[in-house]
């Protein structure tokens, strides 16, 4: 396909993809999917309730990422790519996985106005730099980490079969420059819309912005899961190793963030809470002393262990009424950590039923979908629709 015809058709989606945000059938859907289940069936969801009005943003969006590759040919940078964007790309994981909690801590203590323009801006730029510095303080601890992922890869490795090692490897796509960073600029707008969309909570400002209701803008999310899967199609097509030593590095490939992250958002949450707890107390969402409740110290055990593990989403906890109407074990105050609970179950999935063969693969799918529930598979169609495009780019090659 041609530049010219890729650059006419993502114009011409992007149009109708446009129309169809603000005509308003995107939310008729979610309006409409109300009416496929009761109440009291839809309270279990949790995150994956507007499942529907997802899989439309999904038909457009998958359209764009395929066009984009016949788009970004070149393998020159980006004009719009520099320096600042790289810096920007490179602290993206650190300002998704602690800027939520960091907006709640920072307008507790300062008993933030959200009348206040002025209480608004710093709040913003506030949340932004401390997590901003929080991902440096990660970075330095982020050698160790490597050098224990390295330590234990190779133990998996001794004990893959070498005849599977030699075997003749897949061929993966290769990338252009401008088509990967095109990509990388497409998830920094993204998180820009996310903490935009977490901004917008009636506790931190007064204004309303176009496209923001108290969360992410709906692109934002079934963005991130596209490409997470796209590019963990690519992984799986470079890898050389066994299925095990794959699924063990992108279960800790963050864990230099994620375990910070676990040992600070705690502190962040009391020392909010005992100063204005009335900030914590917005809508049914999250209540700290949900945390210091009767199971008390159990309860902080469990959910470092299950947010560790990813498993703070699992229906399990939905089924045995331990969980809140979310429908999942919140990881203290972090509402937003439920994404990457559903990612690293879709990146399993993935794993598995690409890598493992025979008999075994068709077992452990069904073993994990049966321990992460509905809820949760209700929304891998967005994540295995970015695994899908690459297929597609790799078949027309």
């Amino acid at each position: 396909m041609s530049p010219r015809i890729a650059i006419f058709l993502a114009s011409a989606t992007f149009v109708l993809y446009s129309i169809y945000i603000l005509n308003g059938t995107a939310e008729s859907l979610y309006q409409w999917s109300k009416d496929l289940a009761p109440y009291e069936i839809r309270q279990h969801l949790g995150l994956s309730k507007r499942f529907l009005l997802q899989y439309g943003h999904v038909f457009f969006l998958i359209i764009l990422l395929f066009l984009s590759r016949y788009i970004f040919r070149s393998d020159a940078p980006l004009r719009i790519s520099g320096k600042i964007t790289q810096v920007i790309g490179k602290y993206t994981s650190a300002v998704f996985l602690i800027h939520f909690p960091i907006l709640f801590f920072l307008a507790a203590i300062t008993h933030h106005n959200p009348n206040s323009s002025l209480d608004q801006i710093l709040l913003l730029t506030g949340a932004i730099v401390l997590s901003i510095l929080f991902g440096r303080f990660c970075f330095m601890l982020k050698p160790a980490f490597d050098a224990a992922l390295l330590s234990l890869t190779k133990r998996l490795d001794l004990a893959y079969p070498k005849s599977k090692q030699t075997s003749e490897p897949i061929i993966a796509l290769q990338l252009t420059r401008s088509h990967s960073e095109f990509l990388n600029l497409v998830k920094i707008i993204s998180m820009g819309a996310v903490v935009l969309g977490h901004f917008s909570f009636r506790e931190f400002t007064h204004y309303t912005l176009p496209g923001f209701d108290g969360s992410a803008p709906r692109f934002a999310v079934p963005v991130f899961f596209m490409l997470s899967g796209y590019f963990l199609m690519l992984s799986i097509d470079r890898c050389r190793t066994g299925p095990a030593t794959l699924l063990l590095k992108k279960y800790w490939s963050l864990y230099y963030l994620i375990l910070p992250m676990l040992a600070l958002v705690p502190i962040l949450d009391a020392i909010g809470y005992g100063i204005d707890p009335t900030i914590y107390w917005f809508d049914d969402y999250y209540v700290f002393e949900r945390e210091r409740g009767p199971l008390g110290m159990p309860i902080f055990f469990a959910t470092v262990i299950n947010s560790v593990l990813y498993l703070n989403e699992i229906w399990i906890y939905n089924l045995m009424g331990l969980s809140d109407m979310k429908g999942g074990i919140v990881a203290f105050s972090n509402d937003p950590y439920w994404f990457m609970c559903y990612l690293l179950s879709y990146t399993l999935l993935m794993i598995v039923w690409r890598m493992v063969s025979g008999i075994r693969r068709y077992i452990l799918t069904a073993l994990i979908c049966l321990v992460i529930g509905p809820p949760v598979l209700l929304l891998a169609p967005l994540f295995f629709a970015g695994g899908l495009t690459y297929l597609l780019h790799k078949r027309l090659e």
